[in-house]
């Protein structure tokens, strides 16, 4: 076919415009009748797929109207008017040229010819209204284990963090919900292990698997923002020295030159190191690292000589700088996705819990109620349990009504949870909190989980009271009161107590804190 003009093109892309706006329109519109959180989900994707291709064919009319590449000035050169009287070289010779040329291809290919009574529109309408409930789509973008963006996927990453040398043994539910505290300064990682490439990996692997969730369980917001400013305020924090545990940059990491560094503790030949304090070289005598190396020493081996590391070079100092802010900006950002991602996270958590306590039946029970649910939202279109008709057309939508004459309450696949689940987990049994003025609860579970939310938060500072750990299951509020007078007095006991502390030093300067710190007592 021959090249199409680039005014042609830029019609052409105008009319796609509108065509897909028309079908953003529709689709925003028409969103799933259904509480099925994959349609729901699906449904946010061919959105934001939509808004997609309108903006790339935004941005191509711009590279267009700019004439970026010169095409239309070169188009202009091609249609400029020339000797009217010359049929082979006038203003109208190129325009016939490429209309026989059209013509020519048309009659090679009749079945690529559209009539004008057959509109672009419904066509693309038609291919996101099919796309927007195809489910093999959810299947490819997320894993088994994130049932469609509902919960998180963190195995990998909690196998990385338990094999870092040092850190301390957790079970995968403490994992996903102390995550924002699993990096930095917080996670009690050594700062030796924090130096090693395992844990610069582990942060990227992290990093990147928050970002990229949150991408694709929020198409239709920006998270680039929400990145892009958590990173500008690490770099100013980072040039004020104002990063929390990062206040020495790389210093929390690679440390300073000390005394001894430089030649000027105590050497031990057979150890080949120095030692900062008389009492930690006497100290070390007994260990079996210098019994065996003073053996060593002992059957004719060449005795080391001190030498001294000579100071840091400027180079040297920038390449530890650069690469303690690298691991600081990614600690930084793990900690802002997992905040963004709390909710989850507790999602997460009780999913884990629930399915570690069904059993093999149940199981396939789930798995068969997503298939169902899969095939229901094929059919209906995206209609699920809910499918209306208000004219009488639609299969009777009375009779589709869900039948919950117990009024239970909707499980994820929007039915009615099984009435053992609802025993179970004691959704009869009502909690009242007179903090969150007489709020009922119901179920043991919402009841713990709302201390941290923001009612029983405004509650605690309408009393001037601090919502902290101490207050967890406190729910009257004369009790609250009683409970933050009792706090009030232990502290001024511990105070006290500190004041009347005395601490004393040995004949070598040393305290006992200090040298129970050195590991020496």
């Amino acid at each position: 076919m021959a090249d199409t003009s680039v005014y042609e093109s830029a019609r052409m892309t105008h009319e796609e415009i509108e065509q897909y706006e028309d079908a953003l329109v529709d689709t925003l519109n028409n969103p799933p009748k259904s509480s099925s959180h994959r349609l729901h989900m699906q449904w946010q994707l061919a959105t934001s797929s939509l808004l997609d291709q309108i903006v790339s064919r935004y941005q191509s009319l711009s590279d267009m109207y700019q004439d970026v590449n010169g095409d239309r000035a070169h188009e202009w050169d091609v249609l400029a008017r020339k000797d009217d009287t010359d049929p082979e070289n006038g203003p109208f010779a190129e325009f016939y040229e490429r209309l026989e040329h059209l013509q020519a291809y048309f009659r090679k290919y009749p079945e690529r010819a559209i009539s004008l009574e057959t509109s672009a529109t419904p066509s693309i309408l038609g291919t996101y209204d099919a796309s927007l409930f195809d489910m093999t789509s959810m299947e490819r973008d997320f894993s088994g284990e994130e049932m469609g963006g509902r919960f998180l996927d963190l195995y990998v990453q909690y196998e990385m963090y338990i094999n870092l040398k040092g850190v301390t043994r957790l079970s995968y539910l403490d994992y996903v919900g102390q995550l924002d505290n699993m990096v930095g300064e917080a996670s009690n990682v050594p700062a030796a292990t924090r130096r090693t490439e395992t844990y610069r990996k582990y942060l990227a692997s992290l990093c990147q698997y928050l970002s990229t969730f949150l991408h694709k369980t929020r198409p239709l917001e920006d998270m680039d923002i929400v990145e892009s400013q958590v990173l500008e305020q690490f770099e100013v924090q980072w040039d004020q020295g104002a990063v929390p545990g990062w206040e020495s940059k790389e210093a929390v990491l690679f440390g300073t030159t000390s005394d001894a560094a430089e030649g000027q503790g105590i050497w031990c030949d057979a150890c080949q190191r120095f030692y900062a304090k008389q009492t930690v070289y006497d100290a070390h005598l007994t260990s079996n690292k210098h019994v065996k190396a003073a053996d060593r020493m002992q059957k004719g081996e060449t005795v080391a000589k001190p030498k001294p590391r000579e100071q840091d070079t400027e180079l040297e100092k920038t390449k530890r700088a650069m690469k303690a802010k690298l691991i600081a900006r990614d600690e930084v950002l793990v900690q802002a996705l997992a905040k963004e991602l709390s909710s989850v996270r507790d999602d997460t958590r009780s999913n884990v819990e629930r399915k570690a306590a069904l059993t093999d039946r149940e199981r396939e029970e789930e798995a068969e109620a997503l298939d169902a649910e899969m095939e229901e939202a094929m059919e209906t279109g995206g209609l699920g349990y809910e499918e209306e008709g208000e004219d009488g057309a639609g299969g009777g939508g009375a009779s589709e009504k869900i039948y919950n004459p117990l009024k239970l309450p909707m499980g994820w696949d929007g039915k009615p949870i099984p009435f053992w689940m609802y025993k179970l987990h004691g959704l009869r049994v009502e909690y009242k909190c007179e903090i969150c003025s007489d709020h009922v609860y119901k179920g043991r579970k919402v009841f713990e989980k709302h201390f941290q939310e923001s009612r029983h938060a405004f509650g605690m500072r309408a009393l001037g009271l601090p919502n902290s750990i101490q207050f967890r299951g406190v729910t009257r509020i004369q009790d609250a009161f009683a409970l933050a007078e009792k706090l009030k007095q232990q502290k001024r006991v511990e105070t006290v107590d500190e004041d009347d502390t005395i601490e004393v030093e040995d004949e070598q300067g040393n305290t006992y804190d200090l040298l129970k710190r050195q590991g020496l007592l």
